[in-house]
């Protein structure tokens, strides 16, 4: 009994451990740090939600789908601030929460990459960084030359699939184990 105890807690430690390395690889060059959740200070101002508030101001734009021509990429990040001194903020929020994860999920990292480029192309200026707030921690992540490198690779995968009608699955046991495809349409199987 005691063997069967160790072994299912070292099969638990080594399953941590390829989880922290497979984190490593995906998020390695992509600066953030984990926070209680805020929104920015009085030293910003907002100049673009996503929805329309109760009160508006007529120096905000509301609701409109923001582009960046030049990637080929549209969205409608939740906030964009500036800073007095002329840099950008973008804030994404997320409904769910994040745990004791030590870093955000990989696609929101992508999403908001994607949301620092279209606000610097349609705003003009620069976006230093960009927060994604979930329910109960909020992450401050660093515009990195090595995160929109990244977006780069993901716009481009989604491109070649949407123009191939193929994609290559790059299934693996800590991406895969609770996906609802994980061997029923995918190739990957536990």
């Amino acid at each position: 009994m005691v063997e069967v105890i160790v072994y299912i807690g070292g099969a638990a430690l080594v399953v941590y451990f390829i989880a922290r390395i497979v984190s490593f690889f995906l998020n390695r060059g992509i600066k953030f740090e984990k926070l209680e959740p805020k929104l920015p200070d009085r030293t910003y101002k907002l100049i673009y939600s996503d929805q329309k508030q109760t009160t508006q101001d007529d120096d905000v734009e509301y609701g409109k789908v923001l582009r960046n021509e030049s990637m080929d990429i549209s969205g409608k990040p939740d906030y964009i601030y500036r800073h007095k001194n002329g840099d950008m903020l973008v804030v994404e929020l997320k409904s769910g929460a994040i745990g004791e994860r030590d870093e955000p999920y990989f696609g929101d990292l992508m999403q908001l990459a994607a949301y620092f480029c279209i606000a610097e192309e349609y705003y003009g200026g620069h976006t230093l960084f960009g927060l994604i707030i979930y329910k109960d921690y909020m992450f401050k992540v660093r515009n990195t030359r090595t995160l929109r490198r990244k977006l780069k690779g993901v716009l481009k995968d989604m491109r070649d699939m949407l123009k191939n009608g193929e994609a290559e699955p790059a299934g693996s046991f800590v991406k895969c184990r609770n996906c609802m495809c994980n061997g029923t349409v995918c190739e990957f199987t536990e």
